[in-house]
């Protein structure tokens, strides 16, 4: 979002604030608003529940629900996430609609333009007609629960629908299946393809895969023993950008979140207890609140404890009786941009092989807020929508890089037999073994590593996700009218990668490369750097005799493998300053551990933030702030032997030091009070409140961190903006399930259960997840009762 509409948004939420503060500013008032904060104690008679079912919560007020059935279970589910994350639920449902204009403004009418341009309700009905009965029938369960909750609730709203003044809205099947859609916009990184091809014409092509993925990148791969494929066409060469093409000179916003996740199972011959271990450890902003939430699900012959998120009924990342499992991001790249020639006797149409043909054309409305609407005309052809006639991104590189007569479509986002994500999801969670996680998984169309582990002694990893075969490699936008680019359909199920049982006895993944080499359909360019995969791989393979308590050092490990890799050139490098040349001989003797309450990772921390704005400023101009704010330099391909980047590269080094101490001392003080924790402090801001003044400091819970991006206990922020060395992404769940014993498995989320800021457990959990803590979800009824915070007994309504 530019700067004016970030302007524009936090004045809302400023002045909405503050009238707020003055309806909750005398004692009745706060007392009104305290009512919103759920009633966690009683007995309720409520339509859609079969049976009888208990909540009972616990001391950390994570849900075990109690159902006579698995239909209850979920309907318990969708109750507890009505109770808890009503404005999460809030701004899915209305998200997956097109509708969160009408509720905060004009400042998402973008997003609400793309999702309506891609017609998720379409989506979400194919996705039913896919769906079987059992997985209908837990989502119309939950959509019950979810309902309850709403209806049932007699205080005042959650103080976000206070601030905008709207009510919550009751859910559908609709909303719950439109999700796999929503969701599907954060898997392709078509919004890269625009950043880059608006960067080619400073660049060129060398410098600018210099700044991406790449096929020699050290760091090992997830599938060591599977073959690399053939790699693909280079799209640098593809596309010619029209006369007197130049780079865009704005700074628009793009691209994916900067993802970061570990997950990985260890074999019985590698453990203490002779039986697995799993681990997993999802990454993500850390926000308040947060967007997982911990529940265990009990009905008979079945227990589930895992991770969910409002708006569906699935455990994305959990155990049953008999499994474990554990997700990560693949980094794929699941959708791609092509250049469509209009043709030139009617702009109406446009070119194919076939000839000319009509553009197919809808038109819908998006509500704003205070009343009426906005009117959209979307335009569609062969390869999908057409993206620049409403994305300000690829409009600005159509103007300025391709040239009149051209515009650019979006493909891959469509789900033609619609995306049973629900159903994918449900399916594993309920296995009992490796056969049924796997077929389970097979209905899975985003792209994810599902780490695996049983009780009967099985490990294993498997890649899953509907990936197009592509011609051309998917770097850049390419010519669409043709054919010669065209997808050649999409990479069977039986070739997505797998492994069962690792002669090696442990399998991970940390966003890594997938294969050695190329992997064509399974190749990307927004793999992570193999840092965190290096630090993990090392580890595991020195282990024998893996214990949960093991197993969670290395998921708090802080120690990075880019440190060493980088130290020739530190070595290297040539200061003048005092305060460089002692910040020089510091770094060499450190081992690369970013802990908390030492010096040298804020050292560190400073000198690649002065080294990235000394390489790409000059180089990207204008688009290096939009670029920096959504990647991480390759430091160690920008800074090699010969690089295109820098003619001295030890001398930039140097002077990056001598430059990034002089800042340190000038803000910080004397160096001997230096502790990287402080400044690298994670801050779970909420999107509205933590903006309004008086407030948003107090309802903002603040944790002490260590690490980096590049750690497996990965905390990053945003090196090169206003606040260079804070948190605001990393673990914000974690889970270790030894398979000896499921119901000691430990877990953590951060930083609290509840959505509602007024709640005592809105950030409860933030210090101890800071700390390394975790906590078990385990026990009878009355067992968890003891000490709980309080038991709801549902009734069916008579």
């Amino acid at each position: 979002m530019s700067r004016w509409r970030k302007a524009g948004r936090i004045a809302l939420w400023t002045l909405g604030g503050v009238a707020l503060l003055a309806v909750a500013g005398g004692v009745g008032g706060y007392a009104w608003l305290r009512t919103s904060v759920p009633d966690y104690a009683g007995t309720l008679e409520l339509a859609g529940a079969q049976a009888p079912i208990r909540i009972v919560r616990d001391a950390n007020a994570i849900p075990h629900i109690f159902a006579q059935s698995r239909a209850d279970a979920f309907f318990a589910l969708g109750f507890v996430h009505g109770q808890d994350r009503p404005w999460q639920l809030e701004m899915a449902r209305r998200a997956a609609r097109a509708e969160i204009s009408e509720a905060v403004g004009d400042s998402a009418l973008a997003t609400d333009r793309l999702v309506a341009a891609l017609d998720i309700p379409a989506l979400a009905a194919r996705t039913d007609a896919r769906n079987s009965p059992a997985t209908r029938e837990a989502i119309r369960a939950y959509v019950a629960g979810v309902n309850a909750a709403i209806d049932s609730h007699r205080g005042a709203p959650a103080p976000e629908f206070v601030l905008l003044g709207i009510r919550p809205g009751h859910w559908t099947v609709s909303d719950v299946n439109a999700l796999g859609g929503l969701i599907a916009l954060g898997f392709g990184d078509w919004r890269d393809e625009l950043m880059r091809a608006r960067l080619l014409p400073r660049l060129g092509c060398e410098k600018l895969r210099d700044l991406y993925a790449s096929p020699a990148d050290s760091g090992p791969p997830t599938y060591p023993d599977q073959p690399a494929a053939a790699p693909l066409a280079d799209s640098c060469g593809l596309l010619a950008f029209g006369a007197g093409a130049k780079a865009a000179e704005t700074g628009l916003p793009h691209g994916r979140a900067m993802p970061a996740s570990n997950s990985w199972a260890v074999a019985g011959n590698r453990t203490a207890s002779g039986k697995p271990i799993l681990a997993n450890d999802p990454h993500g902003g850390l926000t308040a609140p947060a967007d997982y939430y911990p529940v265990r699900l009990n009905w008979p012959g079945m227990e589930i404890v895992g991770v969910t998120r409002a708006g569906s009924p699935v455990i994305a990342s959990g155990r049953n009786r008999d499994i474990a499992w554990g997700v990560t991001d693949i980094m794929a790249d699941q959708a791609d941009l092509f250049v469509e020639r209009l043709d030139p006797a009617d702009p109406s149409r446009y070119l194919t092989p076939d000839g000319p043909q009509p553009f197919r054309v809808r038109h819908v409305k998006i509500a704003r807020k205070g009343g009426g609407a906005e009117t959209l005309t979307l335009r569609y052809t062969r390869h999908g929508v057409v993206i620049s006639d409403f994305d300000a991104d690829a409009a600005e590189l159509l103007r300025t890089g391709i040239g009149p007569g051209h515009v650019i479509a979006l493909a891959g986002l469509e789900y033609p037999d619609g995306n049973p994500l629900v159903q994918a999801f449900l399916g594993m969670a309920e296995a009992k073994d490796w056969a049924g996680f796997h077929a389970a998984s097979r209905e899975f169309l985003l792209q994810h590593n599902f780490a695996f582990a049983s009780r009967s002694g099985d490990i294993g990893m498997v890649s899953v996700g509907w990936l197009p075969q592509r011609r051309s490699d998917g770097f850049l936008p390419v010519p669409g009218w043709d054919g010669r680019l065209d997808w050649a359909g999409h990479l069977p199920s039986a070739n997505w990668p797998q492994v069962l049982n690792p002669a090696r006895g442990y399998q991970f993944n940390a966003n890594n490369r997938l294969l050695p080499g190329s992997g064509a359909a399974l190749d990307s360019h927004s793999f992570e750097p193999g840092w965190r995969a290096t630090r993990i791989g090392e580890t595991l393979q020195g282990t024998q005799g893996a214990t949960l308590r093991s197993m969670a050092a290395l998921q708090l490990d802080v120690r990075s493998a880019e440190v060493p890799v980088l130290m020739p050139l530190i070595r290297a490098a040539r200061p003048h300053s005092a305060e460089g040349k002692a910040a020089r001989e510091a770094l060499l003797a450190w081992d690369g551990t970013m802990a908390r309450d030492r010096a040298e990772p804020l050292i560190w921390a400073a000198w690649q933030r002065d080294l990235a704005l000394r390489l790409m400023k000059p180089a990207m101009g204008p688009l290096a702030d939009a670029w920096l704010a959504q990647n991480k330099p390759r430091f160690e391909r920008l800074l090699r032997p010969g690089s295109p980047w820098c003619t001295d590269c030890a001398g930039e080094a140097g002077a990056a030091l001598d430059s990034a101490m002089a800042g340190l001392h000038a803000t910080q003080g004397d160096r001997k009070g230096w502790r990287w924790g402080e400044l690298h402090a994670v801050t779970f801001r909420h999107e509205i409140f933590s903006f309004v003044p008086l407030i948003g400091r107090w309802i903002s819970p603040r944790a002490i961190v260590g690490g980096d991006a590049n750690t497996v206990n990965a905390a990053q922020g945003k090196p090169w903006g206003d606040n260079p060395f804070a948190t605001d992404y990393g673990p914000r769940y974690r889970q270790l399930i030894d398979l000896s014993k499921p119901e000691d498995s430990l877990f953590m989320i951060a930083p609290g259960m509840s959505g509602n800021l007024l709640s005592p457990w809105f950030g409860h959990l933030a210090g101890r997840w800071s700390e390394g803590q975790y906590v078990r979800i385990t026990g009878s009824a009355a067992q968890v009762a003891n000490g709980g915070t309080g038991t709801i007994l549902i009734e069916p309504k008579r």
